[in-house]
């Protein structure tokens, strides 16, 4: 091996060790993209997951926000109502204290005076001025009698609008109790949501970085593979090379053996010896015979 092929060949050795290394760098480095993107893509899949559940968790609250909504005004209807009710009962046992104001005995008491009197006109022998009198004493009874009436008609009424103010009273406590409730509910969702949100953002958060370690190695990859590639064109070239030595090589051994042939025949020839056919063509290619 000439000089210059031995120098190629260690060019060649050395340049296949740097080959080798860079294969082993280069599959560790398509390793570390495989998992990179693999961890990325989990963290995508988690994220998306999370991102469901924070929009669920919203869903749940609002709809339940609705609903406190349509409670409280309920609410503000009902206690419109209710302050109507007892707006009315306070109008009712105004009237109610008025009329008994108006009275000075109850209204037994009244029929049973109202009977006396008139049993009185009835059983007695009375001149006309003491039946008028009596007469008198019964319509001012019988006005009274009215009152007592009136009265009663009136407490009715509040006995009625207790009913109804107390009905008010339960349902405000259902709405309120209702409200409550999905307020806590509601405020539950809330929180559940605040969680996943920040879950979210740290995942999120994650899958980027990771994303940038991907991106990284599969630059570092990419530069790697080209510097790869490069070297393994060089073994070609430097492969061509020592080829083209060895042609070379090769036919000037052929030239000199083809040469010293020639010679041998030329000599033989001039001395009329026996050649070998080797030698013969020799002289035919030189065209000496």
């Amino acid at each position: 091996m000439s000089d210059e092929a031995a120098l190629l060949q260690e060019t060649i050795d050395a340049v296949e060790a740097q080959a080798m290394s860079h294969r082993e760098t280069l599959r560790s480095l398509d390793a570390d993209v495989e998992k990179w993107v693999s961890k990325r893509d989990s963290l995508n899949d988690h994220g998306k997951k999370l991102r469901e559940e924070v929009r669920r968790f919203k869903a749940q609250r609002d709809l339940l926000h609705e609903k406190i909504q349509s409670l409280k005004a309920e609410r503000d209807n009902l206690s419109m109502g209710l302050q109507e009710e007892r707006r009315k009962f306070h109008v009712s046992r105004e009237q109610f204290l008025s009329l008994a104001d108006r009275t000075i005995r109850s209204a037994d008491d009244v029929q049973q005076q109202i009977e006396s009197l008139d049993w009185e006109i009835q059983t007695n022998p009375l001149t006309l001025d003491q039946e008028a009198q009596l007469i008198k004493q019964i319509r001012a009874l019988e006005q009274e009698g009215v009152i007592h009436r009136d009265q009663s008609l009136v407490h009715t009424k509040l006995t009625s609008l207790r009913q109804v103010i107390t009905a008010f009273k339960r349902q405000l406590f259902e709405v309120n109790e209702q409200i409550r409730s999905f307020a806590a509910k509601s405020q539950e969702h809330h929180v559940q949501m605040l969680a996943k949100t920040e879950e979210f953002r740290e995942v999120k958060v994650e899958a980027d970085h990771t994303h940038q370690r991907f991106l990284d190695c599969l630059k570092e990859a990419k530069a790697m593979r080209s510097t790869y590639t490069g070297c393994m064109q060089q073994l070609r070239d430097l492969t061509s090379q020592i080829h083209r030595l060895e042609e070379e090589k090769r036919k000037r051994v052929v030239a000199a053996e083809a040469e010293a042939q020639s010679k041998t025949a030329t000599e033989k020839l001039k001395e009329k010896k026996k050649m070998s056919f080797e030698e013969f063509k020799a002289l035919l290619d030189k065209g000496l015979v």
